[in-house]
């Protein structure tokens, strides 16, 4: 059995109220990797890139592709070897392409194998694990909040601050602790909104919200500021989070090495796939940290963390609340396996993207994450 080819593509659909910050257009685009083989095996896996590059996705896999068709799809890790590129392949975009890849040929060994793909990173454990609703727009009203909660699938709440006067953030935080009661809440500041804040800034926001009895609070500075990332963890009293924007095995050990996370939040379509997701995972239990996956995409990546969250030692796994079109029923799916705890999955990763997906929602070029001034 050889790789035959490896297809990557974007989707792209209408996105949550069509005023999602970040999206000026009110579209999300996914990318979406395909790798077939000659034999009519396909798995698919997905890139975190596109949020931000969707131009980008196409002609990189097109490049990828020449270095490994015609190679065992099943010898995962020699196949991931050969995609790994000197210096460009390490972390940051081409590595969250390579990722996707490697997510596409666990798909294809688990179908080989008649598994699911939990069953491939562990053959016995099934873990248990907490799940929280992510939504709350930094652009929500105090009474936005309070909507956005009434209807979240799960108990537990994340939201996001930043873009409004700290003053109105802090409401917004106070009227959604009111809204849950005892239940988690936790505050996501988007990488120090997109490295606007300071440590003094950041350490300050993050204490003056110390009588909330927050879970975590996610990346108040940009994760590559290590530093102060440390100082701030020093100098607050609230559980800090992060590890999103975290690309390879390497960023992971450095911010463990330092300690500057109280819990770490890998996202597999983008730290590199199954191998190195479960590796760092691995890693923050040995340091004693919590570890939350980080998902922001489409069914592909919640189907995709839900395996790695069955097999192995997570705490939280995220869930989306912002309503995306493309495979909405995959993942309306999803949630009900999550929330009745039934995995008797489909064999490998168990999402499938048919002709009429692809037909139904084409890119639309310009979609990518913009700042909006």
């Amino acid at each position: 059995m050889k790789i035959e080819k490896v297809n990557g593509y974007c989707l792209s659909s209408h996105y949550g109220d069509g005023k999602v910050f970040g999206q000026p257009l009110g579209v999300k685009s996914i990318g979406v990797i395909e790798v077939v083989t000659d034999n009519g095996f396909v798995g698919i896996g997905e890139t975190y890139s596109a949020v931000y590059v969707p131009e980008l996705i196409e002609p990189t896999v097109n490049f990828i592709e020449s270095l490994i068709v015609g190679m065992n799809p099943i010898e995962i890790e020699k196949v991931y070897d050969s995609m790994d590129i000197p210096f460009v392949g390490m972390n940051g975009f081409i590595r969250t392409v390579i990722g996707a890849i490697e997510m596409a040929l666990w798909d294809i060994k688990g179908q080989i194998e008649q598994k699911p793909l939990y069953r491939l990173l562990s053959e016995t454990n099934v873990n248990n694990f907490d799940v929280y609703s992510s939504g709350g727009s930094v652009t929500y009203t105090p009474d936005e909040i309070k909507k956005d909660i009434e209807k979240i699938p799960f108990d537990s709440y994340k939201m996001r601050v930043g873009v409004q006067s700290w003053e109105d953030d802090k409401k917004r935080v106070r009227t959604a602790r009111e809204e849950l009661g005892s239940k988690d809440l936790m505050v996501d500041a988007i990488m120090g909104t997109l490295n606007t804040w300071n440590r003094e800034t950041a350490v300050d926001n993050v204490n003056s919200l110390s009588n909330q009895n927050l879970t975590w609070f996610e990346e108040p500075l940009h994760p590559a500021n290590l530093k102060d990332m440390k100082w701030l963890k020093i100098e607050t009293n609230v559980p800090i989070a992060g590890g999103e924007g975290l690309s390879g095995k390497l960023d992971f050990e450095s911010y463990l090495e330092i300690d500057c996370l109280d819990i770490v939040q890998p996202d597999i379509t983008y730290c590199g796939g199954f191998t190195r997701a479960k590796k760092i995972i691995e890693m923050a239990k040995e340091k004693n940290k919590k570890v939350a996956l980080h998902v922001w995409g489409s069914s592909i990546s919640l189907m995709s963390a839900l395996h790695l969250s069955i097999a192995t030692d997570v705490d939280w796994l995220e869930v989306p609340t912002v309503k995306l079109d493309i495979l909405s029923k995959e993942f309306e799916m999803i949630k009900q396996i999550i929330k009745n705890k039934d995995y008797s999955l489909q064999n490998g990763l168990g999402i499938k993207v048919t002709n009429d997906t692809k037909n139904k929602f084409p890119f639309v070029r310009n979609s990518g994450y913009k700042i909006q001034k």
